[in-house]
């Protein structure tokens, strides 16, 4: 009987250390990521000093610090865009820019300090004008978050199945045919804001653009050096990525010229 009572109070204190060793991690889990935000916004504030004190290339490497550590804002890619701005890096700053933009499209200091770059960029690639249908959609997909499109879109599908839910259940002609109706319209915009949510995510993920970082590179008809050259690119040039083969990259401009490009001239947006 004692072995019993000896062996069930063992189970109890195993259970408990279990239990004790969980707190004690969650508790350890809280503590260093509270203390990894604290060391970040300290490097942050670090960072913006330097800047405010000219002292750029310190900024430029505590603002790069706090990226590599996985730490993404809008903040950070701005303040990043403007310390390399102020060195000459122009290529540099623009890619930040349009990080900027690509987490917060509508920051109207990220907006006007891209103009003021895109200025300096010798022999700038003048766009062609966008189809307004084009124009009118990414306005859209940009109105909001891909994760506000992903909520209204479970949204609108609840509404819709409790549309087409009425127009089984209902008795009365005129209910059945506002909830097909209603389970239809739901239906489209569904799947209208599953769409913008997809495209919403793909782009926050990965833009498919690119800014070419050399100070003047050709773009090639073909995928290698021997290939004729299209045109003379040059820094902070702003690119698209098609497709690859081996270190080449296929790649479109802002005027819907295409040709290849080898690899470590440009940074991914």
């Amino acid at each position: 009987m004692r072995s019993i009572v000896d062996s069930r109070w063992s189970i109890e204190k195993i259970i408990c250390a279990q239990q004790m060793s969980k707190h004690l991690l969650c508790a350890f889990c809280i503590f260093v990521f509270s203390c990894s935000a604290k060391a970040s916004d300290a490097q942050f504030e670090q960072a913006n000093q330097a800047y405010e004190k000219a002292n750029y290339t310190f900024a430029i490497e505590q603002y790069e610090n706090i990226l590599a550590e996985g730490k993404y804002a809008p903040e950070i890619y701005y303040n990043l865009g403007n310390a390399y701005f102020k060195t000459g890096k122009l290529g540099k700053a623009i890619l930040q820019y349009e990080r900027t933009l690509r987490l917060n499209p509508d920051d109207e200091a990220a907006q006007k300090n891209l103009s003021i770059a895109q200025v300096r960029i010798e022999n700038l690639v003048q766009p062609l004008p966008p189809f307004f249908l084009a124009r009118w959609w990414r306005g859209l997909r940009d109105s909001l978050s891909s994760g506000v499109w992903g909520g209204l879109a479970v949204l609108l599908l609840w509404l819709s199945l409790g549309g087409f839910a009425i127009w089984l259940l209902a008795k009365q002609r005129g209910h059945k045919k506002r909830g097909f109706l209603a389970g239809l319209a739901g239906l489209g915009l569904f799947l209208l804001t599953l769409l913008l949510a997809g495209q919403g995510m793909a782009i926050e993920n990965n833009s498919g653009h690119a800014i070419i970082l050399q100070k003047e590179i050709s773009l090639r008809d073909g995928a290698d050096e021997d290939s004729p050259e299209i045109i003379l690119l040059h820094e902070g040039t702003k690119i698209q990525l098609l497709d690859n083969i081996g270190d080449w990259h296929k790649v479109r401009l802002a005027n819907g010229e295409q040709g290849w490009l080898p690899d470590g001239v440009f940074e991914v947006i």
